[in-house]
């Protein structure tokens, strides 16, 4: 009975997520963005991705590079999956601010940005605006 009601939970939560997801990516050779298409139009996405090729963002990189999505308050949200345990580097934090900071005077109109580090599920584990 407990397997039951457990495994009904689990297929629950996954359905759940599977219907509020309007994530969706823009691939480059064999590293993507993902963005939320609920938030962000294609055009933006478009405009976000052609920064990132011209920003050398994809290079050497496999999988996601980062995922953006814009909440209803009108903040975007930049979440990089660079976490592996322990503390970020301050290098790494340093070139994913600075990263950041070009994105958000390039392509989103100098808007406030939360950047958020995460893992590979996109969990934040730190974040801080720019």
């Amino acid at each position: 009975m407990n397997k039951i009601i457990f495994l009904a939970v689990i297929a629950f939560v996954v359905a759940a997520i599977a219907l509020n997801n309007n994530f969706t990516s823009i691939h480059h050779g064999e590293a993507s963005f993902v963005y939320d298409a609920s938030s962000i139009d294609e055009t933006v996405a478009q405009k976000v991705h052609q920064h990132l090729i011209d920003e050398n963002a994809y290079a050497g990189k496999s999988g996601e590079v980062l995922m953006l999505k814009k909440t209803q308050e009108g903040v975007w949200v930049v979440k990089f999956p660079v976490y592996q345990g322990g503390d970020v580097p301050s290098k790494l934090l340093q070139e994913l601010e600075k990263m950041s900071l070009n994105l958000q005077k390039a392509v989103l109109n100098n808007e406030p940005l939360e950047v958020h580090i995460t893992n590979a599920g996109y969990q934040s584990v730190q974040f801080f605006r720019v």
